[in-house]
């Protein structure tokens, strides 16, 4: 009987197709610009989100037991609970110096980032330095790092499954550096911490304060290097990012 019916639905569906109609439309319409968000998520905080988030990955670093850098680098040499590490050519963990009160997260390595182990090694890396010389700053002043550390294939974005892994990671070491200041660079960098529902253009250049743990961090969302590189037009607003970034280091 039950196959009886499907032959029957079957039917139905090629004559409707063969009628034009590539398209089913409800009863009724939807409001797709409602959110599906409820009011009690709505009012999460950061780290409550985070927390929700991470329940539903089965294979998350302990990090309890780390309290300082060497340890959890090695920790994170021996982790496998996230694959990338299986085509990555080095783990890419800092660079900079450990006892800056300015820390700056991108998003993952590259090829020459791959290569070398260092993060922002590559053309974007080149400009990074360009614009830190800018306001007074080099790479032996600030301390450097990635929400992801190995290098996703060909260059692709990391998945919302593997920034989720490698979280408590960036989160441990933005806790361990304990810097006055934080810059993201990137779309990716800001959303893995911030969870914004803006794009970068519009929550760029607009301080959010961060917590890690019982840390409290000043934050500063801003472009990626790479993407100045492919729209230079944008650098303007990098540069107004940049002196927002040297006048809270001052203040501080």
């Amino acid at each position: 009987m039950a196959s009886k019916k499907l032959q029957e639905n079957l039917d139905l569906l090629r004559k409707i197709k063969l009628q034009g109609v590539n398209e089913i439309i409800g009863n009724s319409p939807k409001n797709r610009l409602k959110s599906n968000i409820t009011e009690d998520e709505a009012n999460l905080s950061q780290n409550d989100k985070y927390s929700n988030e991470l329940n539903n990955i089965s294979s998350l670093p302990d990090l309890k037991a780390i309290n300082n850098l060497d340890d959890l680098k090695d920790y994170m040499s021996k982790f496998k609970g996230c694959e990338l590490y299986k085509s990555a050519t080095n783990m890419v963990f800092s660079d900079g110096n450990k006892s800056s009160q300015i820390m700056l997260i991108g998003e993952a390595p590259g090829h020459d980032e791959d290569v070398q182990g260092k993060p922002f090694v590559g053309r974007s890396g080149k400009l990074l330095n360009k614009m830190l010389e800018a306001i007074g700053l080099s790479r032996e002043t600030v301390y450097i790092a990635n929400i992801v550390p190995w290098r996703p294939p060909n260059n692709r974005r990391p998945t919302e499954e593997e920034i989720n892994i490698c979280l408590p990671f960036i989160r441990k070491h933005i806790e361990l550096i304990a810097p006055k200041v934080l810059m993201l660079l990137g779309s990716t960098a800001t959303y893995a911490l911030l969870r914004n529902k803006e794009g970068i253009t519009k929550i760029r250049g607009k301080w959010v304060d961060m917590e890690f743990g019982k840390l409290k961090v000043p934050t500063l969302p801003s472009f990626h290097p790479a993407f100045l590189l492919r729209q230079p037009a944008q650098k303007k607003y990098s540069w107004e990012d940049l002196k927002m970034l040297k006048k809270k280091i001052d203040e501080s």
